[in-house]
């Protein structure tokens, strides 16, 4: 019988691609979390991972056994939950996937909250684009998503949680006299954009498309992955962008960056939490969900957005 935590070794190496971040997140040595691997290579007789330097590969048999352990610890964590439902309890695994804005401005005080009400619950957070949380919670390795983007799937279910408001900022050097901006002149100035899974990105592209303008008819001096990134590359002078409101606030309020309205224009979006239809959800991620809605719409009056 294979041993429990030589199989988490192995899917953390798996995951992280590297066996010292393995060790950190488990809390173990980097020798102990290499013993655990070549324990089990050994008991498999197969070689499961690659040593390329500091690169660490799966080979096709470690393919193979990642995939089985990943359902057999879904299969455990079933059964716990299952069985904490013989008394009442909230407890078990959820794992959410946050866009940038929503995971660094919106989830962070909403999980802490959670997790001093249901200490019984292990809440994890997975950080991406928009695009890359909607693939992993149609994959099934995400439970919850929380996202700037909506997607028409039949397998995916998206509540509006929060509204956002997009807003276009500049450096005060690069804004000059400048208070407001033509939106027949924005191909005029330099672009500092989001990637192409972004949910700003397709947000920003279909308000340019509603007035037949092309997104890529924007001059695009730099692509950056993530809202901190966009905000240092503007604050360096080095162009417009579009950003939410909310995560640019304390820096317009200390003159580091200005808004510039946009004539004619106004930039609205919403945040969702999304679900997969099809998978079965035991009390823990039922009630976040819901502690999630009811909770944003205080955070929505806190900012002072509308509701719906």
């Amino acid at each position: 019988m294979i041993d429990y935590r030589k199989l988490e070794a192995f899917c953390k190496v798996y995951e992280l691609q590297s066996f010292s971040r393995a060790g950190k997140d488990l809390f173990l040595s980097q020798p102990t979390i290499s013993a655990h691997v070549s324990a089990l290579e050994a008991e498999l007789n197969v070689p499961l991972l690659d040593r390329m330097g500091r690169v660490v590969l799966p080979t096709e048999a470690g393919v193979i056994l990642y995939k089985h352990a990943k359902e057999a610890f879904a299969s455990l964590a079933s059964a716990r939950a299952e069985i904490a439902q013989l008394h009442d309890e909230i407890s078990g695994e959820i794992v959410i996937g946050g866009s940038t804005i929503p995971a660094h401005y919106l989830l962070p005080g909403i999980m802490a909250s959670y997790m001093r009400l249901h200490t019984g619950v292990d809440v994890s957070l997975k950080v991406a684009d928009s695009e890359a949380v909607i693939n992993k919670l149609s994959s099934g390795e995400l439970t919850v998503g929380v996202v700037g983007a909506f997607e028409n799937d039949p397998e995916l279910t998206f509540v509006p949680i929060v509204d956002d408001e997009l807003v276009v900022i500049a450096s005060p050097e690069y804004a000059g006299e400048r208070k407001e901006l033509p939106f027949e002149e924005l191909s005029k100035y330099d672009w500092v954009m989001r990637e192409q899974g972004s949910g700003t990105r397709k947000a920003f592209a279909n308000a340019l498309a509603e007035r037949n303008v092309d997104i890529r008819s924007l001059p695009s001096v730099v692509q950056v992955e993530s809202t901190n990134a966009v905000i240092q590359f503007v604050k360096a002078g080095m162009g417009l962008s579009i950003t939410s409101r909310l995560a640019v606030a304390s820096e317009v309020e200390r003159g580091d960056l200005c808004i510039l309205p946009v004539s004619d224009m106004k930039l609205h979006r919403k945040f969702y939490c999304a679900y997969h239809n099809r998978r079965h959800y035991f009390p823990a991620t039922q009630s976040f969900i819901q502690y999630l809605k009811e909770n944003t719409r205080t955070m929505r009056d806190d900012a002072g957005f509308e509701h719906e």
